[in-house]
């Protein structure tokens, strides 16, 4: 790489080169940033002569960078987060003014418990901020953390590394739910009953032996999983009409029972319940905005 003099830079430059390294995608960068594809791509060409080195190659999986990227990214990303910060701390974040782009990771069952009320809440406080949502799962949300593609995760993800930090939000328990003229449900559901069902289970990872199997199992018993679906959205309206049973978060049912005429029922063995937390990277904790953007996701449960 090129030596360069700090005075020859447009710092913006750095910038660009930042979000690109995140979202490894000139569009999606371009978004991030507010510009046209067109000028990303300008403002990238002008680094590329300016460091002379290519920077990014592109592949069918996007933007790959090189080793001189990652060079750069190790010690650039967090400078231009002190910067940040900096200005931050200088110009107090103000929700009714901002124009800020937030994004944040859920999968289809944390976007259900939150985001009605996340926004309709930020429309009202925050009419200018911006919102995106990027799908992710327990397996996937750290990896958006770790690639600066999200500002923060919600959902139940394994503990986070360091660098990172977590709250709680709630314990989030089960229900057993089926179609209103499931005959297993017109009746109190017992160990017997259930274990005599055609059961529907949701695994974003597509496994056919989940958490309630894993319970099951510490028990010495076993249930007849007839479907596997990967999208927790999709469980109440494929029991709705069926005979099939599912026994899944509680929050994920309660809201639709009367829209889709299913009926609840408690799980008739103990179900351990499972934490529901947000997670963001520590550069972040006293980052003002973001501080807003975190007590706005927690003030959705006492809404």
């Amino acid at each position: 790489m090129n030596s360069v003099h700090l005075s020859g830079i447009d710092l913006n430059l750095l910038s660009v080169f930042d979000v690109i390294m995140r979202e490894r995608n000139i569009t999606r960068a371009a978004m991030q940033l507010g510009l046209t594809q067109p000028a990303v791509s300008h403002a990238l060409g002008r680094l590329r002569t300016l460091l002379g080195d290519p920077l990014f190659v592109r592949t069918p999986h996007g933007m790959c960078p090189t080793a001189a990227a990652e060079a750069l990214c190790t010690s650039l990303g967090p400078a231009l987060r002190q910067i940040a910060l900096a200005l931050e701390t200088r110009n107090p974040f103000d929700p009714a003014t901002t124009t800020r782009r937030f994004s944040i990771g859920m999968s289809d069952y944390a976007s259900m418990v939150f985001l009605p009320t996340l926004c309709a809440a930020m429309r009202k406080a925050a009419p200018g901020a911006f919102l995106t949502v990027k799908n992710t799962s327990h397996s996937k949300g750290i990896d958006l953390l770790e690639q600066g593609r999200a500002d923060l995760i919600v959902g139940n993800f394994p503990p986070p590394p360091t660098l990172m930090e977590e709250e709680l939000l709630f314990m989030e328990d089960f229900v057993c739910a089926g179609g209103k003229n499931n005959p297993a449900l017109r009746r109190t559901l017992t160990m017997k009953r259930y274990l005599t069902q055609e059961h529907l289970q949701v695994s974003t990872a597509g496994e056919t032996h989940g958490y309630v199997d894993r319970v099951l199992e510490c028990l010495g018993v076993k249930r007849d999983v007839k479907m596997t679906i990967g999208h927790f959205l999709v469980a109440p309206l494929l029991l709705e009409g069926s005979n099939l049973l599912a026994t899944e978060p509680r929050r994920l049912f309660l809201p639709l029972a009367k829209k889709l005429s299913l009926a609840l029922r408690p799980p008739p063995f103990p179900i351990p319940p499972f934490r529901v937390v947000h997670i963001w990277h520590s550069r972040h904790t006293v980052d003002a905005g973001h501080m807003w953007l975190r007590k706005m996701v927690a003030g959705c449960l006492t809404m």
